[in-house]
């Protein structure tokens, strides 16, 4: 469950049983905002804990939220809120565009979307950032994996002031110097066939550095997890391919082995 308007999910035993107990309860809490915040106060009478499910996002925050986007939980995306109260999630495109946009990369594979895969080009020290669906983010050399996934705070608190503060304790700071950021290709189509998916992201403008690698391809298959996969999700591996055209960079997404590690290689 997330609170506020992030959303919630319940089973369907569950919303059978609250269902007989609902206009009673909701009775007894008129001083509760929100419907999220009655439901809650109901399912604990019905003596049921809630679980925290890091797909839903409240998402109190304004302005750019790439950095969030881009460094997604190992977890499905379930929902994005106040999409109104930020920039769009693409650039030059309108908020309903840019949405529409990264649905494209949904109704193909909806579980991997967002998700963040990080590999280590071995010919050049480079370091990539695949966040499914959305972009590819490339660092010009060897970045410890803990910094690599990392959100940055491209984003402003919701409100301003001493009482709010970031709640993401986690989180790398913004460089303001585009020519210290790395460079971004974001998604620009996606196509499916028999062999596997394949999505495009191409760089919407320079800064400073790599401007001789405009696209990026990145091949996968589909992702269907099962039970025990969403319950101890695991990141997935990544190999940067030899490329097969000029000015293009090409990523195969796989499944990591079973002691396989994910790290910059000297």
């Amino acid at each position: 469950m997330a609170f506020g308007g992030a959303g919630f999910a319940i089973s369907y035993p569950l919303a059978k049983v609250l269902a007989e107990h609902l206009d009673s309860c909701i009775d007894r809490y008129p001083h509760l905002y929100g419907s999220d915040g009655r439901i809650h106060a109901c399912l604990t009478e019905l003596g049921v804990t809630l679980t925290h499910e890091p797909g839903f996002h409240q998402m109190d925050v304004r302005g750019n939220i790439f950095g969030l986007l881009a460094a997604h939980p190992t977890r499905p995306l379930v929902s994005l809120h106040h999409l109104d109260a930020v920039k769009p999630i693409f650039p030059k495109m309108t908020a309903m565009e840019a949405l529409k946009h990264l649905l494209e990369a949904t109704k193909v594979d909806s579980q991997r979307t967002l998700q963040q895969t990080v590999c280590y080009d071995r010919w050049f020290s480079w370091t990539l950032s695949v966040s499914w669906g959305y972009a590819v983010q490339l660092v010009g050399f060897n970045e410890f994996l803990p910094v690599a996934v990392l959100m940055q705070e491209t984003y402003v608190p919701w409100k301003r002031g001493p009482l709010y503060i970031n709640h993401n304790l986690n989180t790398a700071k913004y460089q303001p110097d585009p020519c210290k950021r790395p460079v971004v290709f974001f998604f620009d189509r996606v196509s499916s066939s028999r062999d596997g998916i394949a999505s495009i992201y191409k760089k919407t403008e320079n800064n400073c550095t790599f401007d001789k690698i405009q696209e990026v391809r990145v091949f996968s298959k589909k992702l269907d997890l099962d039970i025990k996969q969403l319950q101890a999700p695991r990141r997935q591996c990544c190999d940067v391919l030899p490329s097969s055209a000029d000015r293009v960079m090409e990523i195969n997404i796989r499944e990591c082995g079973a002691e396989e590690l994910i790290y910059m290689h000297a």
